[in-house]
């Protein structure tokens, strides 16, 4: 029964997320399935996509940027690594600033503090934060509302000030995909998914399927165009389960912390606008992409943003993942560093 009602939840908001979209909502589809997870997870009940659900969807959304990917993006990549190390050490300080706030501001312990402020994937942060004798239900509260307020305001703004879609791919959202790509879609996100039950690491599953989806669809088979409603399906399903993370005992968590857990939420949208605009002045690359590839607002997230606003998602992935990655590489030396008296 439990099963039923979650394809019920995940329908209504693949739902209301295709009707955003139709109605010329800015990332329509992530929107909508935000907004329905929240409202879910508020006033009639929570579910738990942790897992595999979670990595289906963004295997979903990993094959679309591999399908869209160019083969100069590793050399536009080599460009960009300089500046990327350089917001990304300031990134981090501003986690560990804003992580002494909060360890000061309120009655939590260091541990707790420091892991809810960590600009890395979320999901990986809260896996291991307890190893770390930190609070897991407070850590996840945290970094739910970081996640769900970033992917609530950054889409819809810069949807409002870019725009979205163009008149040849409204002209193929009635199409229905062939045998061959549902095949191929089929294929690569099993694929996926076990070859990273082997080979774990974080954002993994999204490297994994971006790249199959490239290699696939560049020198083994041509699929021909997907209709751009498969690529907003897998943006619905992050945006649903995202949202209906933020439930009931979030909002009570959060507000046990009190007011200090706003002024933190409130510094860490204002640091993360003035990062993107250093990497902005760094790099060729507009603001807005500059935003989406510098926030700490989880790969996947930002990820399927960049794909509903059609900004450089490919670029936007790479750079997150080589963000996240290189956090957990340095993880336990901060975490030594800080706990020290």
């Amino acid at each position: 029964m439990m099963k039923f009602y979650k394809v019920l939840f995940l329908a209504v908001a693949l739902l209301v997320g295709g009707l955003f979209s139709s109605i010329g909502v800015p990332a329509g589809w992530l929107l909508g399935g935000l907004l329905t997870g929240i409202f879910y997870g508020l006033f009639i009940r929570a579910f738990d996509f942790s897992g595999w659900p979670f990595q289906m969807a963004l295997a979903l959304v990993g094959i679309n940027i591999g399908l869209i990917m160019e083969p100069d993006l590793f050399q536009q990549l080599a460009q960009y690594l300089l500046p990327l190390f350089i917001t990304l050490v300031l990134t981090l300080l501003t986690g560990l600033f804003l992580g002494i706030l909060l360890d000061r501001w309120t009655s939590l312990d260091r541990q707790t503090a420091f892991f809810c402020t960590i600009p890395g994937g979320a999901s990986e942060v809260i896996a291991i934060s307890s190893d770390y004798g930190a609070d897991q239900r407070i850590v996840a509260s945290f970094h739910t509302a970081r996640i769900t307020m970033f992917v609530l305001i950054i889409p819809f703004g810069i949807g409002m000030i870019y725009g979205e879609g163009n008149e040849q791919a409204q002209a193929v959202t009635q199409m229905l995909p062939t045998a061959l790509q549902v095949s191929f879609f089929g294929l690569i996100i099993v694929g996926s998914y076990v070859l990273n039950r082997f080979v774990s690491f974080p954002g993994g599953i999204l490297i994994f399927s971006i790249a199959f989806g490239f290699l696939g669809s560049e020198f083994i088979v041509n699929i021909g165009e997907v209709p751009e409603y498969v690529s907003g399906i897998g943006q619905g399903l992050i945006g649903a389960m995202v949202g209906i993370r933020f439930e009931r005992s979030t909002v009570v968590r959060l507000r046990s912390i009190g007011v200090a857990s706003l002024k933190v939420l409130g510094l860490y949208l204002l640091c993360s606008l003035g990062v993107a605009l250093l990497f902005f002045w760094l790099t060729p690359l507009s603001y807005l992409t500059s935003l989406l590839s510098t926030v700490p607002a989880g790969a996947a997230e930002m990820a399927s943003t960049a794909v509903a606003l059609q900004i450089e998602p490919t670029l936007v992935a790479s750079l997150h993942i080589i963000r996240v990655i290189s956090i957990f590489l340095v993880l336990p030396f901060l975490f030594k560093w800080l706990m020290k008296d």
